[in-house]
Protein backbone atom coordinates (compact mmCIF):
# COMPACT_ATOMS: atom_id res chain seq x y z
CA UNK A 1 0.00 0.00 0.00
CA UNK A 2 2.69 2.68 1.26
CA UNK A 3 6.50 2.01 -0.06
CA UNK A 4 8.52 5.09 1.28
CA UNK A 5 12.08 4.31 -0.66
CA UNK A 6 15.32 5.75 0.70
CA UNK A 7 13.97 9.10 1.18
CA UNK A 8 16.27 12.21 2.27
CA UNK A 9 14.35 15.19 3.75
CA UNK A 10 16.21 18.47 4.12
CA UNK A 11 15.08 21.77 5.45
CA UNK A 12 16.94 24.89 3.23
CA UNK A 13 19.45 22.46 2.23
CA UNK A 14 20.19 20.65 5.50
CA UNK A 15 19.10 17.06 5.51
CA UNK A 16 16.84 15.92 8.40
CA UNK A 17 16.09 12.56 7.62
CA UNK A 18 18.43 10.46 5.74
CA UNK A 19 17.92 7.46 3.75
CA UNK A 20 14.63 6.67 5.22
CA UNK A 21 12.32 3.07 3.95
CA UNK A 22 9.80 1.46 4.91
CA UNK A 23 6.95 -0.60 3.31
CA UNK A 24 3.38 -0.89 4.86
CA UNK A 25 0.48 -3.62 3.63
CA UNK A 26 -2.69 -3.24 4.73
CA UNK A 27 -4.28 -3.54 7.69
CA UNK A 28 -0.43 -3.34 9.33
CA UNK A 29 0.37 -1.28 12.03
CA UNK A 30 3.66 0.52 12.25
CA UNK A 31 5.16 2.74 15.07
CA UNK A 32 8.02 4.74 14.83
CA UNK A 33 9.93 5.70 17.98
CA UNK A 34 12.65 7.42 19.27
CA UNK A 35 13.80 10.34 20.87
CA UNK A 36 12.47 14.08 20.24
CA UNK A 37 14.23 15.40 17.31
CA UNK A 38 14.93 12.19 15.43
CA UNK A 39 12.83 12.39 12.77
CA UNK A 40 9.51 10.63 13.44
CA UNK A 41 6.68 13.27 12.65
CA UNK A 42 9.09 14.76 9.80
CA UNK A 43 8.14 11.60 8.32
CA UNK A 44 4.94 11.09 8.13
CA UNK A 45 4.27 14.87 7.08
CA UNK A 46 6.37 13.69 4.18
CA UNK A 47 3.98 11.35 3.37
CA UNK A 48 0.59 13.66 3.34
CA UNK A 49 2.54 16.75 1.86
CA UNK A 50 2.65 18.69 4.94
CA UNK A 51 6.08 19.32 5.84
CA UNK A 52 6.77 23.18 6.96
CA UNK A 53 9.39 25.51 6.89
CA UNK A 54 10.71 25.08 3.44
CA UNK A 55 10.96 21.11 3.78
CA UNK A 56 11.40 19.19 0.84
CA UNK A 57 12.19 15.13 -0.15
CA UNK A 58 15.51 15.66 -1.65
CA UNK A 59 16.40 12.34 -2.41
CA UNK A 60 13.95 9.27 -3.07
CA UNK A 61 10.12 8.25 -3.63
CA UNK A 62 7.05 8.43 -1.57
CA UNK A 63 4.52 5.76 -3.11
CA UNK A 64 0.83 5.26 -2.29
CA UNK A 65 -0.82 2.06 -4.01
CA UNK A 66 2.02 2.26 -6.42
CA UNK A 67 1.50 6.02 -7.84
CA UNK A 68 4.59 8.66 -6.29
CA UNK A 69 3.03 11.10 -4.14
CA UNK A 70 5.91 13.75 -4.49
CA UNK A 71 4.40 15.25 -8.00
CA UNK A 72 0.85 15.57 -7.02
CA UNK A 73 -1.07 18.88 -7.52
CA UNK A 74 -3.09 20.79 -4.72
CA UNK A 75 -5.89 19.23 -6.23
CA UNK A 76 -4.83 15.89 -5.98
CA UNK A 77 -3.70 16.59 -2.89
CA UNK A 78 -6.89 17.86 -1.94
CA UNK A 79 -8.88 14.94 -3.05
CA UNK A 80 -6.19 12.24 -1.45
CA UNK A 81 -6.34 13.93 2.16
CA UNK A 82 -9.00 13.10 4.24
CA UNK A 83 -10.57 10.26 2.15
CA UNK A 84 -7.86 7.64 1.18
CA UNK A 85 -4.79 9.08 3.57
CA UNK A 86 -5.86 11.19 7.55
CA UNK A 87 -3.92 12.22 10.29
CA UNK A 88 -4.49 12.33 13.64
CA UNK A 89 -2.38 15.00 15.41
CA UNK A 90 -0.55 15.15 18.82
CA UNK A 91 -3.41 17.26 20.26
CA UNK A 92 -6.37 17.75 17.66
CA UNK A 93 -7.95 20.29 19.51
CA UNK A 94 -4.77 22.59 19.26
CA UNK A 95 -5.27 22.53 15.21
CA UNK A 96 -8.71 22.99 15.07
CA UNK A 97 -9.74 26.98 15.32
CA UNK A 98 -11.01 27.98 18.46
CA UNK A 99 -12.75 30.46 17.46
CA UNK A 100 -15.21 27.78 15.41
CA UNK A 101 -17.49 25.37 17.26
CA UNK A 102 -16.72 21.53 16.59
CA UNK A 103 -19.93 21.06 14.27
CA UNK A 104 -18.79 24.22 12.01
CA UNK A 105 -15.11 22.42 12.24
CA UNK A 106 -17.09 18.70 10.87
CA UNK A 107 -19.97 19.92 8.34
CA UNK A 108 -16.79 22.44 6.53
CA UNK A 109 -14.19 19.06 6.55
CA UNK A 110 -17.41 17.00 5.13
CA UNK A 111 -18.69 19.67 2.86
CA UNK A 112 -15.14 19.86 1.03
CA UNK A 113 -15.09 16.26 0.15
CA UNK A 114 -19.19 16.01 -0.82
CA UNK A 115 -19.95 18.65 -2.94
CA UNK A 116 -23.71 17.60 -3.44
CA UNK A 117 -24.20 17.39 0.57
CA UNK A 118 -26.38 19.40 2.65
CA UNK A 119 -25.24 21.40 5.74
CA UNK A 120 -27.92 19.56 7.63
CA UNK A 121 -26.82 16.26 6.13
CA UNK A 122 -22.83 16.53 7.10
CA UNK A 123 -23.99 17.78 10.56
CA UNK A 124 -26.38 14.24 10.89
CA UNK A 125 -23.15 12.64 9.90
CA UNK A 126 -20.85 14.33 11.81
CA UNK A 127 -23.07 13.04 14.54
CA UNK A 128 -23.28 9.70 13.36
CA UNK A 129 -19.45 9.98 13.47
CA UNK A 130 -18.25 11.14 16.91
CA UNK A 131 -20.78 8.75 18.39
CA UNK A 132 -19.26 6.11 16.83
CA UNK A 133 -16.20 6.87 18.15
CA UNK A 134 -18.21 6.40 21.91
CA UNK A 135 -18.99 10.02 22.41
CA UNK A 136 -22.34 10.75 23.88
CA UNK A 137 -24.34 12.94 22.61
CA UNK A 138 -22.64 13.60 19.76
CA UNK A 139 -24.90 16.63 18.90
CA UNK A 140 -23.78 18.80 22.38
CA UNK A 141 -20.26 18.18 20.92
CA UNK A 142 -21.15 19.71 17.77
CA UNK A 143 -22.45 22.64 19.43
CA UNK A 144 -19.06 23.06 21.58
CA UNK A 145 -15.83 25.00 21.17
CA UNK A 146 -13.03 22.61 21.19
CA UNK A 147 -11.56 24.31 24.64
CA UNK A 148 -14.82 23.32 26.21
CA UNK A 149 -13.94 19.48 25.97
CA UNK A 150 -11.50 16.96 27.67
CA UNK A 151 -7.97 16.25 26.39
CA UNK A 152 -9.51 13.00 25.29
CA UNK A 153 -12.77 14.04 24.07
CA UNK A 154 -10.75 16.20 21.76
CA UNK A 155 -8.55 13.32 20.64
CA UNK A 156 -11.99 11.24 19.95
CA UNK A 157 -13.06 14.30 17.46
CA UNK A 158 -9.92 14.17 15.94
CA UNK A 159 -9.75 10.40 15.04
CA UNK A 160 -13.52 10.79 13.94
CA UNK A 161 -12.68 13.29 11.79
CA UNK A 162 -9.98 11.60 10.14
CA UNK A 163 -11.97 8.65 9.84
CA UNK A 164 -15.04 10.03 8.28
CA UNK A 165 -14.08 8.67 5.11
CA UNK A 166 -12.56 5.17 6.10
CA UNK A 167 -9.43 6.08 4.97
CA UNK A 168 -6.75 3.05 3.73
CA UNK A 169 -3.65 4.78 6.04
CA UNK A 170 -3.67 6.69 8.79
CA UNK A 171 -1.11 8.74 10.26
CA UNK A 172 -1.21 9.16 13.81
CA UNK A 173 1.28 11.81 15.76
CA UNK A 174 1.66 11.26 19.56
CA UNK A 175 -2.11 10.53 19.90
CA UNK A 176 -1.89 9.66 23.53
CA UNK A 177 0.58 11.95 24.68
CA UNK A 178 -1.04 14.33 27.55
CA UNK A 179 -3.92 12.52 28.09
CA UNK A 180 -4.22 10.40 31.41
CA UNK A 181 -3.58 6.38 31.42
CA UNK A 182 -6.62 5.35 31.11
CA UNK A 183 -7.79 7.83 27.91
CA UNK A 184 -4.57 6.38 26.75
CA UNK A 185 -5.91 2.69 26.62
CA UNK A 186 -9.57 3.67 25.22
CA UNK A 187 -7.71 5.91 22.54
CA UNK A 188 -5.51 2.70 21.90
CA UNK A 189 -8.23 0.44 21.57
CA UNK A 190 -10.28 2.62 19.48
CA UNK A 191 -7.68 2.81 16.59
CA UNK A 192 -6.79 -0.47 17.06
CA UNK A 193 -10.93 -1.16 16.41
CA UNK A 194 -10.30 1.12 13.22
CA UNK A 195 -7.35 -1.51 11.59
CA UNK A 196 -10.03 -4.44 12.70
CA UNK A 197 -13.31 -2.84 11.07
CA UNK A 198 -12.20 -1.07 8.34
CA UNK A 199 -8.60 -2.90 7.72
CA UNK A 200 -7.32 0.81 7.89
CA UNK A 201 -3.45 0.70 7.94
CA UNK A 202 -1.53 2.89 10.48
CA UNK A 203 1.61 4.59 11.15
CA UNK A 204 2.04 5.99 14.80
CA UNK A 205 4.53 8.11 16.28
CA UNK A 206 5.10 7.70 19.53
CA UNK A 207 7.38 7.85 22.77
CA UNK A 208 5.51 5.42 24.58
CA UNK A 209 6.82 1.94 23.54
CA UNK A 210 4.62 -0.19 25.92
CA UNK A 211 1.96 1.61 24.01
CA UNK A 212 4.18 0.22 20.30
CA UNK A 213 4.44 -2.71 22.27
CA UNK A 214 0.52 -3.24 22.55
CA UNK A 215 -0.40 -2.31 19.46
CA UNK A 216 2.13 -2.55 16.73
CA UNK A 217 3.21 -5.23 14.16
CA UNK A 218 6.41 -3.59 13.32
CA UNK A 219 8.36 -1.20 15.19
CA UNK A 220 10.36 1.64 13.81
CA UNK A 221 13.64 3.09 15.74
CA UNK A 222 14.91 6.50 14.76
CA UNK A 223 17.97 8.18 15.91
CA UNK A 224 18.81 11.61 14.69
CA UNK A 225 17.61 11.07 11.14
CA UNK A 226 18.02 8.01 10.46
CA UNK A 227 16.63 4.29 10.95
CA UNK A 228 18.36 2.81 13.92
CA UNK A 229 16.80 -0.52 14.57
CA UNK A 230 13.70 -2.27 13.35
CA UNK A 231 11.77 -5.49 13.24
CA UNK A 232 9.20 -7.31 14.60
CA UNK A 233 7.26 -6.01 17.63
CA UNK A 234 8.22 -9.43 19.35
CA UNK A 235 11.81 -9.68 18.58
CA UNK A 236 12.29 -5.47 18.80
CA UNK A 237 10.59 -5.92 22.47
CA UNK A 238 11.82 -9.12 23.84
CA UNK A 239 14.79 -9.37 22.01
CA UNK A 240 16.70 -6.47 20.78
CA UNK A 241 20.34 -7.07 19.60
CA UNK A 242 20.57 -2.94 19.14
CA UNK A 243 22.40 -0.97 22.09
CA UNK A 244 19.86 2.05 21.38
CA UNK A 245 16.85 -0.01 21.32
CA UNK A 246 18.29 -1.84 24.57
CA UNK A 247 18.49 2.16 26.32
CA UNK A 248 14.93 3.05 25.07
CA UNK A 249 14.02 0.03 26.58
CA UNK A 250 15.65 0.26 29.68
CA UNK A 251 14.69 3.88 30.14
CA UNK A 252 11.03 2.85 30.67
CA UNK A 253 9.29 2.68 34.09
CA UNK A 254 9.26 -0.75 36.23
CA UNK A 255 6.66 -1.61 38.50
CA UNK A 256 8.08 -4.01 41.71
CA UNK A 257 10.67 -5.59 39.04
CA UNK A 258 8.37 -5.96 36.19
CA UNK A 259 8.50 -3.90 33.14
CA UNK A 260 4.90 -3.03 31.96
CA UNK A 261 6.27 -3.20 27.89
Amino acid sequence: MLEIRDVTISYHGMPTVTDFSLSLEQGQIFSLVGESGSGKTTVIRAVLGLLAGGGKVTKGDILFEGNSLLGNTSEQWRALRGRDISMIFQDSGAMMNPTKRIGSVFVEYIRTHEKNISKKEAWNKGIMMLERMRLANGDNIMRSYPFQLSGGMRQRVGIALAMTYQPKLLLADEPTSALDVTTQAQIVRQMMELRDEYGTSIIMVTHNLGVAAYMSDYIVVMKDGKIEDEGNRDVMIMEPDNSYTKSLLAAVPSLGGVRYV
